[in-house]
């Protein structure tokens, strides 16, 4: 009974260390345009940056 107390203890701090590591993290959606010898292409992409503090 006590090792099952310490490992919901232990799971619940490294969900709230998770979350607080999610919180910085910043997402970027488009698209890109790339301009060829067939026309241009369009492709999209994700971006997700994780900043570690201070000022942008």
């Amino acid at each position: 009974m006590k090792i099952k107390k310490i490992f919901s203890v232990l799971v619940v701090v490294l969900f709230l260390l998770l979350l607080a590591a999610c919180g910085s993290a910043h997402t970027n959606v488009g698209l890109n345009m790339h301009f060829g010898p067939n026309g241009p292409h369009v492709s999209p992409h994700v971006n997700v940056d994780f900043y570690g503090g201070g000022r942008h």
